[in-house]
């Protein structure tokens, strides 16, 4: 492989490992609510009400067994899991909710998936679920056939939306909704899937009286070996959904299903427009870089890396009249390269070799 990058296209790159998301608002009843902003909440005073809990940022939690998978949270960085919010917003049973994302990286391929959970009848506000089964699955959307389209497709759009309905026959009262998308670019094997879960708090009215059963643990849903968790999703392989079965009025649970309402895309590399990805903000107020990658791939063993002459890790003398250097690496010292300029980022050595193999 030869592959030849400009300066900033190196920072483009380490943008896109990292340039990730959550959900920015909702439509809630007719009413739009902004959730917690992670880069924008924690420094203002005082800090706005929300009916969404707080989460650490933009990153992924990779870890099945951690609290942090629940509704998001920070163990490594000393934040166990998430806390309650201030607010519910009022909604009814039947209900349709569509949940607007920050705009969603092309190479992040994947599931959305939503579960509801029954809150005392005094509210959420200090309700923790911890390691109770009280959670059953809403809504999920993984990939349509063996195409390239995913549930998370209708977000690489500005003004995506992914929508959930409250079950209708469900009993009146709290509920904590958990929704999530489950990152699969780097998921061929453990740890490697990236969770991106988000709770929010709703006060439902309705005439119901279900109370779901087979209910779920989270953690505890899922495990590592789930052919939803491990797999590859550069094959056109069929996907299954993680986790219960879908919660149904009609009866119970049923079985996993997906509609989509996108075309179906050719079933293409899911990467192939990966360079496009770079531009996807970081943040609603920390954007990523607007570098723009050069990239020529062939059938060679050897990396060159062409960058300003200011920026370049280990290069050659610059040629005559020119503002650039040239590097050469192997593949494995490109990695390692990649790996050390990405530390400051809290990227991993895994998540660097997952996009450099969808370039390949």
């Amino acid at each position: 492989m030869k592959l030849i990058l400009s300066a900033a296209a190196t920072i483009g790159f380490t943008a896109l490992v990292s340039a990730h998301g959550y959900v920015d608002n909702a439509t809630i009843a007719g009413t739009e609510y902004k959730f917690y902003q992670p880069y924008q909440d924690p420094y203002t005073s005082p800090t706005p009400d929300r009916i969404s809990r707080p989460i650490q940022g933009n990153g992924p939690v990779e870890d099945l067994t951690s609290s942090d998978i629940q509704c998001g949270g920070y163990a490594a960085g000393g934040i166990n899991g998430s806390s309650p919010a201030a607010l519910h917003a009022d909604a009814a049973a039947g209900d349709t909710i569509p949940l607007a994302w920050t705009l969603w990286p092309e190479s992040h391929v994947g599931p959305t998936i939503t579960y509801m959970a029954k809150c005392p009848d005094t509210g959420c506000n200090d309700y923790m679920p911890g390691s109770d089964a009280v959670w059953f699955k809403v809504q999920e959307d993984g990939r349509d056939g063996t195409t390239n389209t995913w549930g998370a497709t209708a977000l690489m759009k500005a003004g995506g939306t992914v929508s959930y309905t409250i079950p209708e026959c469900i009993t009146p009262g709290y509920y904590l909704v958990r929704h999530e998308i489950i990152a699969l670019h780097s998921a061929y094997s453990y740890p490697g899937a990236q969770f991106y879960p988000g709770c929010h708090q709703l006060k439902v009215s309705g005439s119901g009286s279900t109370d779901p059963s087979d209910l779920v643990s989270i953690p505890g849903a899922y495990k590592a070996a789930d052919a939803g968790i491990t797999y590859d999703a550069y094959q056109a392989t069929e996907y299954t959904i993680p986790g219960p079965a879908l919660f149904s009025c009609s009866g119970g649970n049923t079985g996993s299903t997906s509609s989509k309402s996108a075309s179906p895309a050719a079933s293409s590399a899911a990467a192939s427009s990966i360079a496009a990805s770079s531009a996807a903000p970081v943040s609603s107020d920390a954007p990523a870089s607007s570098a723009t990658p050069i990239l020529s791939i062939t059938a060679s063993p050897i990396v060159n890396v062409v960058t300003s002459t200011s920026a370049s890790p280990t290069a050659a003398a610059p040629t005559s009249g020119s503002d650039t250097t040239e590097a050469t690496y192997t593949l494995e010292t490109f990695i390692d390269f990649l790996t050390e300029a990405g530390k400051e980022k809290g990227l991993t050595r895994r998540q660097i070799e997952g996009l450099l193999r969808s370039l390949m």
